[in-house]
């Protein structure tokens, strides 16, 4: 049963407590690792205008995952993000279907030109590089409705290594204008229940007020269990495993060695006396984004 798995699991999700991804309530460049991606964009892409998701019939339906999203091939006609930093780009797919506000907030801001100049203010070798805090300090930003919005969260988007994610504090609708790339290459003490989980799919996983329930195959399928295991991730930020998961709207699809790059600089703070710096000690900047669709081809 996952309770035993998360009972272990405990002391690693305490310690990624410790590293809550908070936010305050208060260029040029070509995607030229991606072939078949079209020229620039000159008008910003509506992509957020979707049909709402229907409401699930069962609470146990809203946590079954029915497609491994972040992980299936690129579509012609998918609008592609590159972000561009001192140090390379970064490029990103995105999800409006499932997190419309997020993905609406952060397209709007990153065209509008809001996260330009902005630094990483925080970033953790093993873990992720967090920005868009206009005050460099992981204190400030806000929505581009002002203020702040709450949480889409969806079982078919995970925080596997590359995802792309809102920050948050523990109030409720306090996601801002920081976000997050999961940077973590390997699963650490995750790992060995990850592959006991490949062999109990049919295992109960949780029961609902309502009575219905998941099997631990319907929220972890094999396909998604075996890319954290292969590829890393923090899973500690996913809905099994705290009670103030997080927002995921997005995934890297070129440049995660521009992120490992990112993560593994010199940075000041941090340490169990003072654990939310992590501030890079030379800036890491972001210096503009291009939009581009993707026409297919290889």
């Amino acid at each position: 049963m996952l309770k035993s798995f998360i009972k272990k699991a405990m002391p690693l999700i305490i310690l990624l407590g410790l590293f809550t991804l908070t936010a305050c309530n208060n260029g040029t460049g070509a995607v030229a690792e991606i072939a078949g991606a079209s020229a620039p964009l000159t008008e910003l892409p509506q992509i957020w205008l979707v049909p709402p998701r229907p409401e699930p019939a069962t609470m146990a339906e809203d946590f079954i995952a029915t497609t491994m999203l972040q992980l299936s091939p690129l579509t012609p006609g998918e609008l592609l993000v590159t972000m561009h930093t001192n140090k390379g780009d970064v490029t990103f797919r995105f999800f409006p279907t499932e997190a419309p506000m997020a993905v609406e907030n952060f397209l709007t801001h990153a065209w509008n030109g809001y996260y330009n100049g902005i630094t990483f203010h925080r970033v953790i070798d093993g873990f992720m590089m967090q920005g868009g805090c206009p005050e460099g300090t992981g204190m400030g930003g806000q929505s581009i409705w002002g203020g702040q919005f709450g949480q889409e969260l969806s079982a078919d988007l995970m925080h596997f290594r590359g995802a792309l994610a809102m920050a948050q504090s523990s109030m409720p609708d306090s996601i801002g204008s920081q976000f997050y790339v999961v940077q973590n290459p390997n699963l650490g003490q995750f790992r060995s229940e990850f592959v006991s989980l490949l062999e109990r799919q049919g295992e109960l996983l949780q029961e609902f007020p309502d009575g219905s329930y998941v099997n631990i195959g319907d929220a972890f399928p094999e396909e998604a269990l075996n890319y954290f295991i292969e590829n890393g991730g923090t899973p500690s930020l996913d809905r099994f495993f705290t009670h103030n998961p997080h927002t995921v709207f997005g995934h890297v699809v070129a440049g995660m060695e521009v992120v490992d790059a990112i993560v593994a600089v010199p940075v000041e703070g941090g340490g169990p006396e003072n654990p939310f710096q992590h501030r890079p000690v030379d800036d890491v900047t972001i210096t503009g984004f291009t939009f581009r669709n993707y026409e297919g081809g290889s």
